[in-house]
């Protein structure tokens, strides 16, 4: 089982990656323009800023499904670390069990948002701000895969999938900063 969740993982771990960074450059690109537009041409562009702002949200979102597939999420490493190991074991998998429940919620709630809410226009755009809303589900959906997948891998002890890792200058800490 955990060979086709790796396998899934893969793909969409990639898919995900080339996503933000098609995303990220596309942004990049629409910031100019708008600035260009603002102070050198002194002609507002009305749809520039409310477009980014949805990007923004969706490009913050889908990250959060790539820091679930590589375990990068903000921990407290110092108490797990002080912890007898099969009591921090324990705690690891119930923790990513919570997790896998509460983004199952997030992804009902958010998708319910979607539908309720998700008709109304946006201003410059026109556009239903559901596809806005729709990035916490989508994401969500993402995280609960990936987390689901960790929590499997972490019950069979099967080693980790190698691409999802953290590159190799994560996993050596880089230099020390010594403070004083």
């Amino acid at each position: 089982m955990i060979e086709v969740l790796d396998k899934i993982a893969h793909v969409l771990f990639r898919v995900l990656k080339a996503v933000l960074v098609v995303m990220l450059a596309a942004m990049v690109v629409i910031l100019v323009i708008h600035i260009i537009f603002r102070y050198i041409l002194n002609s507002s562009l009305t749809w520039s800023e409310e477009l980014l702002k949805i990007m923004l949200v969706w490009f913050g979102m889908l990250s959060v499904s790539v820091l679930a597939a590589r375990r990068e999420h903000v921990s407290l490493v110092v108490f797990k670390n002080m912890m007898p190991k099969k009591l921090s074991d324990f705690l690891t998998k119930f923790t990513q069990l919570i997790t896998v429940l509460i983004c199952v919620v997030v992804v009902v709630v958010g998708t319910n948002y979607v539908l309720e809410t998700g008709a109304r226009p946006t201003p410059a755009l026109r556009m239903p701000y559901g596809y806005a809303y729709a990035a916490i589900p989508v994401s969500f959906i993402f995280v609960v895969f990936f987390e689901f997948r960790n929590l499997i891998q972490d019950i069979t002890g099967k080693g980790p999938f190698a691409a999802i890792e953290k590159p190799q200058e994560d996993l050596t800490g880089g230099e020390e900063v010594k403070l004083g």
